[in-house]
This record gives structure tokens, sequence and C-alpha cells, in this order.
């Protein structure tokens, strides 16, 4: 309940629909799951139409991903920013609405999975990359 956009019935509502994270590792996973990981439309070489979501997944958890996107849509934090930011590239409402949704489930795996509290202000570390022999 920590991250802006969630309350308590949602943050219920994602754990009780992925049992807690229990098999869910990672980020990729949690926005397969919740069907609203993204789904290019090619078929050959000549048609190449508008992506969209791919909606193969649980409808309950793509719902509550996006009511809590348009909590945090108005809030004045980094998640509000980020669909400010989605907005002012030209990207269209409800396409920011949903990459905000994706963006608040892959976090709440991570703080979830850390055990941490979410943290506006938290900077990834980067791990020295190991030198060439």
């Amino acid at each position: 309940m920590t991250i802006p956009g969630y309350g308590f019935l949602s943050a219920a509502s994602v754990l009780a629909e992925t049992d807690g994270f229990a098999l869910l590792e990672t980020g990729t996973q949690i926005s397969a799951y919740a069907g609203i990981a993204p789904a290019p439309f090619e078929s050959g070489s000549s048609v190449h139409r508008r992506g969209r979501i791919s909606k193969v997944g649980n409808a309950h958890l793509r719902r509550t991903a996006y009511l809590a996107a348009l909590g945090a849509q108005r809030s004045k934090s980094r998640m509000g920013d980020f669909y400010r930011h989605l907005r002012a590239e030209g990207k269209p409402p409800k396409v920011a609405l949903v990459a905000l949704g994706r963006k608040l489930l892959r976090t709440g795996l991570a703080v979830v999975k850390s055990g941490q509290p979410y943290q506006e202000t938290y900077q990834r570390t980067q791990l020295p990359r190991p030198s060439s022999p």
C-alpha cells in the first residue's frame, strides 16, 4: 500500500489474484500473467499495424492495475510524473494508463519480493561489470 495508486482493496486484490506473487519471479511474468504485456501486430513482411495489449491473462488483475493507474495518474509522485511524461510524448490517454498499470504491477512485485516499502527516491545501483581478461 506504499505505492501511489494502491489502496487497501487494490493491494489485497493484486495479492489475492497472484497468490501473493508465489509463482511469479520477474516483471515480465507478472505483466504476461495479467495480460497487460505488449503484443505487436505483424503478419509477414507487409502488414504492420499498431500494437496492442495481449489480453490473454487474468482479467481481474488487469482491471485492478488499470484502476490503480487511474488513481496514480492524479498523484504528485513519480508514478504521476511517468503518466504525464508519456502524455507529453504524444501517447493517447488509455495507452499511457495501461503503461502505468503495467509499471504499478511490476513495482508491486518488486516491493513484495524485496520486503522493503516503496521509496520515491530509490536509485537502483549498478553492479560493477567484470573486467575482460
